[in-house]
C-alpha cells in the first residue's frame, strides 16, 4: 500500500512547527522501507515507529548516532559496546543486533557500523527489531510489535518496552505522537468518506447472517521466511447482503441505524487509516452489526444465565526496573 504523502506531511506539520527537509527525507525514506517491505503490515506498527522515531532523534527524524550531542571521542570513552553503540532511527546497539541488520539488508554493518546511519538501512532495521524482538524481552518472551498491536490488543503505552522500557510520561508521550502519526497515515487515492456514504443504498433490516472479520497474524519467525511475511497482517472481511425491499428513509426504522453507522464510520475514519476500496464493505458491516444488536445482546444474556463467569482478580508484582542507555537532549526542529 502506498500512502498520500501530501496528506501525510500537511497533517503532521503542526507536530514539528514547521518541517525542514531533513525531516521530509528522513520520514520518506521510512515509507519508502515500508511499502517496499512491508506493504501489508499493521499501519499502526509504522505509526508507532514513526513516535519512537520522533522522540528518540528529537524530532530531527533521521538516523542519530547515540549520544549525538557529544563527541566521538567521549562515545570511545564512555561505552563499552563501542565502536557498536546506538545508530540509526532507534538506535540499534551491540555487535550481535549490527550483524543481523547486516544479514537483513545485505551489508556488513560490522565492519562498516555507520553505515547503520544510512536511512535506507535505519529503516529496515528499525523494522525487523521492533517486529522481532531484537531490543528486549521478559519472561514472555521478546518485546515485539506484535504483542503490543494485533487484532485484540491496542497498547501504544505499554509498546515502550520494545525500546527502552516502561518510563512514566515518556511512554505516555510517545502513545500521543502515535495517535498523531497513524490519523496522518492515508491510503493514496483514498476517497472522502461523505462520498462514499453518499454512493450507498441501504435496503431495509439486515438478513439473518452476522459480518465476520478474520484477522489472520503471521507469525514472528526465521528471517528465511521473508520479512513482509513475519510482519504482515491481513484482514479480510466478509459482509452480509442487504436484501430486503426497499429504501432507507425517514419512515423507515433503518434510518436511525444509518445515521449511527455514519457516526460510527466518521469517528473510525477521523483516527485511522483505511483502503478506500474496503471502505462500501467496513459500512456494510457496521450498519450490519447494529441491525443485528438486540439479536446479540439477547444471545449473550442466554450465554451468561447458561454458564456464569465468575472474575478473577490477577495480582502481581511490577516488572523491575531496567537501568536504559542516556537519554538524548531534547532539540526543538527550527521552523521553516
Amino acid at each position: 500500500m502506498s500512502f498520500d504523502r501530501p496528506f501525510f506531511f500537511n497533517s503532521i506539520r503542526s507536530l514539528f512547527g514547521g518541517l525542514s527537509q531533513a525531516q521530509v527525507s528522513g520520514m520518506s525514506a521510512v515509507l519508502d522501507q515500508w511499502e517496499i517491505r512491508m506493504p501489508n503490515a499493521d499501519q499502526r506498527w509504522l505509526g508507532y515507529m514513526f513516535a519512537t522515531t520522533f522522540h528518540e532523534t528529537a524530532r530531527q527524524m533521521v538516523p542519530v548516532r547515540e549520544a549525538y550531542w557529544l563527541s566521538e571521542q567521549w562515545r570511545k570513552t564512555h561505552l563499552s559496546y563501542y565502536p557498536y553503540y546506538g545508530r540509526g532511527y532507534v538506535q540499534l546497539t551491540h555487535q550481535t543486533n549490527y550483524k543481523k541488520a547486516g544479514d537483513f539488508v545485505g551489508a556488513n554493518l560490522v565492519q562498516s557500523p555507520d553505515l547503520a546511519l544510512r536511512p535506507d538501512y535505519a529503516a529496515a532495521a528499525m523494522f525487523v527489531g521492533m517486529v522481532q524482538g531484537w531490543f528486549r524481552g521478559d519472561a514472555h518472551g521478546p518485546h515485539t510489535l506484535t504483542r503490543y498491536f494485533n487484532p485484540h490488543t491496542n497498547d501504544p503505552i505499554g509498546a515502550r518496552k520494545i525500546i527502552n522500557g516502561y518510563e512514566p510520561g515518556v511512554a505516555e508521550a510517545i502513545a500521543g505522537y502515535h495517535s498523531r502519526f497513524l490519523s496522518a497515515l492515508r491510503p493514496a487515492g483514498a476517497v472522502p468518506l461523505a462520498v462514499t456514504m453518499g454512493a450507498m443504498s441501504f435496503d431495509g433490516p439486515v438478513g439473518d447472517g452476522l459480518a465476520m472479520t478474520e484477522s489472520v497474524m503471521a507469525p514472528s519467525v526465521g528471517q528465511d521466511i521473508g520479512f513482509d511475511t513475519i510482519a504482515q497482517t491481513r484482514h479480510a472481511g466478509m459482509s452480509e447482503a442487504i436484501q430486503s425491499p426497499g429504501t432507507v428513509s425517514p419512515e423507515n426504522p433503518a434510518m436511525p441505524i444509518l445515521s449511527m453507522t455514519t457516526d460510527i464510520i466518521t469517528a473510525y475514519v477521523e483516527s485511522n487509516s483505511i483502503d478506500a476500496a474496503l471502505l462500501p464493505e467496513l459500512i456494510a458491516d457496521v450498519y450490519a452489526a447494529l441491525a443485528n444488536a438486540d439479536r446479540i445482546v439477547d444471545r449473550g444474556r442466554g450465554m451468561q444465565e447458561a454458564e456464569p463467569v465468575v472474575a478473577e482478580r490477577e495480582l502481581s508484582a511490577g516488572p523491575k526496573k531496567r537501568p536504559g542507555k542516556p537519554s538524548p537532549k531534547v532539540v526543538e526542529a527550527s521552523p521553516q
